[in-house]
Parts: C-alpha cells; sequence; structure tokens
C-alpha cells in the first residue's frame, strides 16, 4: 500500500474537507488522493443491481452528519461499489464503501437480522411479510427505493463511517472494538440525525 501523505491538520470548508498538504498524488490512487475533498466515486452497479444512492444525495447526507470535523480525519474515500450478495458495506483503512441495491428492490431477510434495525425500519415505514416459502424464520422486506436510499445511508453508511473512526481513534490500522462499536456509533448517529434526514429526503 503507498504511504498516505497526512502532515497537517484538516478543517471543514461548504461541506468539503479541506487539507493543507501540497503534493502530487496518483488520481486513480484512494490512500494518495490529492487532499482539497474527500473522493467520491460511483461506479457501474453490475448486472441485476441498480443504485439507490447518488453522489449528490452522499453529500447532502455527509452535511447532517454531527461530527464531521472529527469524522473526516484519515478518511480519502467513499465508494458507490458494485453490488454482491455478501456484504452492504465495507470498511478499510481511509476508505469506506456502501454497494448498489439488487434490482427487485424487495429482498427476503432474516428476521435475526431484522430485530437488530427494527427501529429504523418502523421509522422508515418499512412493510415486512411473510417469506414466500413459508420459512418463519425469514421475511419479506418490501423496500421502496428512497426507503432503500435512507437504510443505506443511515445505517449502511453509518456503520461503516463507525468502523473508520473506531480506526481513527484507537492505535494500529485494525477497528479494534469491532461491530458493537460500529451498531452504537450508527445507533447514536441515527436517533440524532433522524428527524433531519426525514424533511429533508422524500420517504
Amino acid at each position: 500500500m503507498p504511504p498516505v501523505h497526512r502532515k497537517s491538520a484538516m478543517r471543514v470548508r461548504d461541506g468539503r474537507v479541506q487539507k493543507k498538504n501540497n503534493w502530487t498524488p496518483d488520481p486513480g490512487d484512494y490512500y494518495a488522493r490529492a487532499q482539497s475533498e474527500i473522493r467520491i466515486e460511483r461506479v457501474d452497479p453490475g448486472p441485476g443491481y441498480r443504485h439507490v444512492v447518488t453522489v449528490r444525495q452522499l453529500r447532502e447526507f455527509i452535511e447532517l452528519l454531527p461530527d464531521w470535523d472529527e469524522l473526516a480525519i484519515g478518511l480519502e474515500a467513499i465508494s458507490i461499489w458494485r453490488g454482491n450478495s455478501e456484504w452492504l458495506g465495507l470498511s478499510n483503512p481511509g476508505v469506506v464503501v456502501i454497494t448498489a441495491w439488487p434490482q427487485d428492490l424487495w429482498k427476503v431477510t432474516h428476521r435475526r437480522w431484522l430485530a437488530e434495525v427494527a427501529d429504523l425500519l418502523t421509522a422508515l415505514g418499512v412493510e415486512l411479510a411473510d417469506a414466500p416459502s413459508g420459512d418463519p424464520d425469514f421475511a419479506e422486506v418490501r423496500w421502496t427505493e428512497p426507503q432503500a436510499r435512507a437504510f443505506m445511508l443511515l445505517d449502511v453508511l453509518v456503520h461503516e463511517l463507525g468502523h473508520h473512526h473506531d480506526r481513527m481513534t484507537t492505535s494500529g490500522a485494525s477497528a479494534p472494538r469491532g461491530e458493537p462499536y460500529a451498531m452504537a456509533y450508527a445507533r447514536r448517529v441515527q436517533d440524532e440525525i433522524l428527524p433531519e434526514y426525514l424533511a429533508r429526503f422524500a420517504i
């Protein structure tokens, strides 16, 4: 991995992270990014997937985050990535990723996982139904696109930013406090910004 050029303090102006280092990076390298702003990209969603978050919507959402000055430290890029069947979000040193959503918005999901995000689903008005298979351990989640967008921003993105915050506020490159910290971080941010999110973004 190329070295990260980070020697001076950072500040935020107009929703963008401003950094003082003056050096020439490889524009294709997240970890050696021109540090006038955090890079946000959206790639092709991949076959069978669609993006529910635009770059503009992501930047608008960032403006709602209460501790962005601190959160932005060490964050080089956010990527809206290709969809897959394994994960919705990822946090690597300096880079946070959220993925595309299946073309068919509705998903069959285990009820144990739904219980972990039940408060947010209720706040967003997400409809749940019995799984078509009849398996009582699963439910059909009947997302609308605005609800899926809200979930990706309020839960997945903030959860992965929680891992980033964990990494930046403890020693080492890992996120030592793990899932409990990221989940608690996401819940705290959701509680603080959900009313403003609902006022700004259509659900």
